[in-house]
């Protein structure tokens, strides 16, 4: 696999070029190998432009990662990534209870899609509604006891799944740099 070298070049960093037939400039002939760790295709396989190749790398690398941790929470768990996710969110909530609103914001769905999500995971018996006594307008979404126990089942699925997938690949100074770059660009508000 090529190593992306990320310059430090102001935002004035002249762009990249398209090399014709050519990629990424990767030893051994890994070019434009989309199946390689890092690879790419198509047109941006010939941009050589770090930039590409960093957001690339981080786009493949979460891919594969939900990818995986999802499959072995389904065969592990008996449940899917967005049930846990729903599951993680409303288990560190004040009385292990959010409001659809507030759940909605959390994992990055519509109120439509939280209301079919919330449905399917009261179904599973994982969580119940609850009216807010100080709010007619709101309702709770609160876990239930099979929800706590699946819950719990499904965090040491997760770190397991964590520790295989990633950590085992990155040593100490790897993944304290790793966390400094990306709360970086969270706070920069991205």
């Amino acid at each position: 696999m090529g190593t992306a070298t990320i310059s430090e070049k102001s935002g004035d960093q002249e762009r990249g070029e398209v090399r014709p037939g050519g990629g990424l400039g990767a030893p051994d002939g890994l070019d434009d190998q989309a199946d390689q760790p890092g690879g790419s295709c198509g047109l941006l396989g010939q941009i050589d432009d770090d930039r590409i190749r960093l957001m690339g790398l981080i786009v493949r690398t979460h891919r594969r990662l939900t990818e995986s941790l999802g499959r072995e929470l389904e065969q592990n768990v008996g449940i899917p990534l967005v049930f846990f996710d729903v599951l993680i969110h409303v288990g560190g909530a004040p009385e292990s209870r959010l409001t659809m609103s507030k759940l909605s914001a959390d994992v990055a769905l519509t109120t439509g899609g939280v209301t079919r999500l919330v449905d399917r995971m009261v179904e599973a018996g994982l969580v119940a509604r609850e009216n807010c006594p100080s709010d007619r307008r709101s309702i709770y979404v609160v876990l239930t006891p099979e929800g706590h126990a699946v819950l719990e089942q499904a965090v040491a699925e997760h770190i397991d799944g964590i520790d295989r997938h990633l950590v085992a690949h990155l040593g100490a100074s790897d993944r304290a740099a790793l966390e400094v770059a990306l709360v970086k660009v969270l706070d920069a508000g991205c």
